[in-house]
Parts: C-alpha cells; structure tokens; sequence
C-alpha cells in the first residue's frame, strides 16, 4: 500500500523536462506569429493605398485632375480623402499620405509605419498614379 502513495505526482525532473519542450515550443512559435502579424499589418496598409488610389481616381474622373498640386505629401483627410492611416479606425500601424504633381496630373501614395518599428522592406510603401509599387508586389509576403 505504501508503493501506491508514492507513484502519485511528478518528479522535479518530468517537470523540468516539461517546462524545457514548452520553452522551446515558445521559442519558435512566438517570433512566428510576430512575423505573420507584421504582413498582415503590410497586406492591410496595402489594401488601404489601394482604396485611396480609387478615391483619387474617382475624382479624376468627375474634376479630371486629382486635386490641386500639394508639392508636399500631405494627409488624404486634408484633401478630402479616405483613409488616412492603416487600419482605418483605431490604432494607426500605418500612416498614409499624397502628393498630387504635374498640375494635379499625378499622385504619389506613400504608407509609412505609424509606430516608429523598423521590421524591413515593407516599413514604407509606395503606389503611383502610373500603377507602379514599392517595394514590388509579393516581397511583403
């Protein structure tokens, strides 16, 4: 009967065993989900450049011109303009601004990180009026 009270429990070295596997677990799971977070962070702003460029491109089809020539990138809520940041409500993660050229005959859309972090390519992004994107599409991914 003394032998069935003393198989109950777990030693110090199953427990160390146990906290060591969900240690390295851990290790490799959490700079993982970091790195998923950011791209999607990246893949919103994206989507967010996409719905301004739109916007403008609406305009310019009413006004024929994009609006008055800034020269300074400025924020799309001064022109009249939405998004402003990325995401649209709440914490910014990506700030947005344009700059409206040539006469108001193009634009520039450049997404910046909001929170200062400084992760790699994807830390500024850039779409034209002509299509072309910084960095290239799939490099964020």
């Amino acid at each position: 009967m003394n032998k069935l009270l003393r198989a109950r429990g777990f030693t110090l070295i199953e427990l160390m065993i146990a906290v060591a596997i969900v240690g390295i677990l851990a290790a490799i799971a959490i700079p993982n989900y970091l790195r998923y977070v950011e791209r999607a962070q990246a893949r919103d702003a994206q989507a967010a450049m996409q719905a301004l460029a739109l916007n403008l491109e609406r305009r310019y089809s009413q006004t024929y011109r994009y609006g008055e020539e800034s020269g300074d990138a400025v924020s799309p809520s001064t022109l009249g303009l939405s998004p402003s940041q990325s995401p649209e409500s709440g914490t910014a993660r990506y700030g947005l601004v344009v700059e409206i050229d040539d006469g108001g005959q193009r634009y520039l859309i450049t997404a910046s990180r909001a929170d200062g972090r400084t992760s790699g390519t994807c830390d500024i992004m850039s779409l034209d009026s002509q299509g072309s994107r910084a960095p290239a599409p799939g490099s964020c991914d």
